[in-house]
């Protein structure tokens, strides 16, 4: 059925063009098509369209240069990235560059695109909506001040109320003239903060400003009035309560930077990630851990992470840092168990010069070291419960003071935490405060251990061993491969980078003191009568490597991707050979 929305689609693929034309335009839109940036920039100056989609990745100007200039002359016209590059910083700058949503080809049903166009155009429309409404207001409290139905009245230069029309006379009472204006209109005891920069200035003055007196918020207009020699002896000022209007404009500035973060968290949908940072793992279990790194990226809730031992807390707290606003801040790592007590408080807060023996100078601590940026409190099952309290004050916006010293702080913190204990178990035993685990358990985090995603120790040994000379790193056999594979590694991902170390430095395989030997564990040749007698060489390897890719099958459970790696082939390799060979389970038994 007709829309009446006009589309374009900028894409240097043939084929997709012309399979994104072929549906939206069954489902009503106008569909301009572009090959490449530079035509759809000019398309989308002539046509104006409603929406546009575009690749990321094209040749001349490519789709960033696209979404930055479409934002710049349009920012109310929504940007869908559609892209085959599945990479999270591509995702992350197009995002900041305000594409409005993000899908990775192939795109294998385009109705869940459809989906993503109609809520963008119908959050276009609610953007434009709020737009008009403050345009109409503004063009209301034009017409109102004009016909001076809000707060009205004159002061002479000594800030006296020289003049009062009569809804100000209302408010404040008649025997408010002469009185000072800051007294009497906005309840304080000294000259307002807004006013002082305008008092010596012939021209208007246009401001907001919200009155301590009433908490209500106020539109003021300030015209001063001169004599002969340009000197100001008066000013008439108007106040407009702007009260609900400011509250509407601070909601849709608020839902606009929900759903700017929202892209980010729902726009992971990428496939195939090998790392996020310095993590990692392409395994589902790790796809989920990269999904609440976005999650959490994206606010500045407290987020804790879950996990035992070694399995990479602090890069999980340094990706999560890296990929939100705060990563040009510092990200301060606490090891909470490692503070004595009688020191925790000093080395939070920081102390003050002469504050205790010892104290020779001033010292910041690590909330201040944090301000703007990212605290992550190693262990924080471990900060004692006086400690706790002082903590939950002072990141709740209550401050801090140094030790020593007088001067409230209060620090813009982000808080990340982790631990490998339980903390609800902590709190029955009242070792922890409740209200401060609900303070930091806003956004839960579990990583796996290695043991429950073995799909990932292939990629985490071949970038350990990246780390080393290849000359130097001894032969890994198939048996060596197996043994770590199949080992549960109980130290997880750390237990196995250290034992790659070993490997290297030692020439052998060493499981926190056991000794893993090769030659006990190949067992593959065992049993093989291997007849050679009037036969072809090429004959004897066939069935020799027969033979390897179907005990090694067997070994990794009839898991192809496995075995590949095992055997160092390629996927598409094996399954020729496999085929090739006759190989399969049914074969094996």
């Amino acid at each position: 059925m007709p829309r009446d929305t006009t589309l374009l689609y900028i894409d240097d693929d043939l084929a997709i063009r012309n399979l994104a034309s072929e549906f939206f335009e069954s489902q009503g839109f106008t569909v301009h098509l572009a090959e490449d940036g530079d035509v759809g920039l000019e398309i989308f100056q002539a046509e104006r369209p409603d929406i546009v989609l575009v690749d990321l990745r094209m040749p001349k100007v490519d789709g960033f240069e696209v979404l930055d200039t479409v934002t710049k002359d349009s920012p109310d016209t929504p940007i869908i990235v559609i892209s085959g590059e599945g990479e999270k910083a591509d995702v992350i700058q197009a995002l900041r560059l305000g594409a409005w949503n993000y899908h990775s080809k192939p795109i294998e049903n385009y109705k869940v695109i459809l989906h993503a166009v109609e809520q963008a155009l119908e959050k276009a429309k609610l953007i434009k909506k709020v737009k008009a409404y403050q345009k109409r207001i503004e063009s209301k409290l034009s017409t109102l001040i004009e016909n001076f139905p809000g707060f009205i009245y004159s002061c002479d230069n000594q800030n006296r109320i020289t003049y009062m029309n009569p809804t100000m006379e209302h408010y404040v009472g008649k025997d408010a003239l002469g009185s000072t204006c800051y007294e009497k209109i906005f309840g304080e005891k000294t000259q307002c903060s807004h006013c002082p920069s305008f008092l010596q200035t012939n021209e208007i003055a246009k401001y907001e400003v919200l009155s301590p007196k009433d908490n209500r918020w106020y539109y003021v207009i300030q015209v001063p009035n001169s004599d002969d020699d340009n000197t100001i002896i008066e000013r008439q000022i108007i106040l407009y309560d702007i009260t609900e209007r400011k509250k509407l404009l601070i909601e849709s500035q608020e839902r606009e930077e929900y759903l700017r973060k929202e892209n980010i968290r729902l726009r992971s949908s990428l496939t195939d990630r090998y790392k996020f940072g310095k993590i990692i793992g392409k395994s589902e279990p790790m796809q989920e851990v990269y999904d609440t790194i976005i999650n959490a990226a994206a606010t500045d809730a407290g987020v804790i992470i879950y996990g035992e031992s070694g399995t990479g807390k602090e890069l999980v707290a340094q990706a999560i840092h890296d990929a939100s606003d705060r990563k040009d801040n510092h990200l301060v790592y606490v090891n909470c168990g490692a503070i004595p007590e009688n020191l925790i408080e000093s080395e939070f807060f920081g102390y003050k010069k002469g504050a205790f023996t010892g104290a020779s100078v001033d010292k910041i601590g690590f909330l201040d070291i944090a301000d703007g940026g990212s605290l992550f409190l190693d262990e924080i099952g471990e900060i004692p419960l006086s400690m706790q309290v002082k903590l939950l004050r002072a990141i709740e916006g209550s401050g801090f003071t140094p030790v020593g010293g007088s001067k409230v702080k209060n620090p813009d913190v982000r808080i990340i935490a982790a631990t490998n204990r339980d903390l609800k178990e902590l709190v029955k035993k009242g070792e922890m405060r409740q209200d401060f685990l609900y303070r930091v358990h806003i956004i839960p985090l579990h990583i796996p251990p290695l043991r429950e995603r073995k799909d990932d120790i292939p990629l985490l040994i071949d970038h350990f061993l990246a780390q080393y000379d290849h000359e130097k790193i001894p032969p890994i056999t198939p048996a060596i491969k197996t043994a770590l594979q199949e080992y549960d590694w109980p130290g997880n991902v750390r237990e196995l980078q250290n034992t790659i170390h070993r490997f290297i430095t030692l020439k052998k395989l060493d499981f926190m003191g056991t000794v893993f030997n090769d030659m006990d564990h190949d067992d593959s040749m065992q049993g093989f009568d291997l007849a050679t007698e009037n036969r072809s060489m090429s004959d004897i390897l066939e069935e020799v490597e027969k033979k390897v890719i179907m005990d090694t099958m067997k070994k990794c459970n009839w898991h192809k991707g496995r075995t590949a790696e095992m055997l160092s082939m390629a996927p598409k390799t094996l399954y020729r050979k496999m085929k090739q060979y006759g190989l399969d389970k049914k074969s094996a038994n």
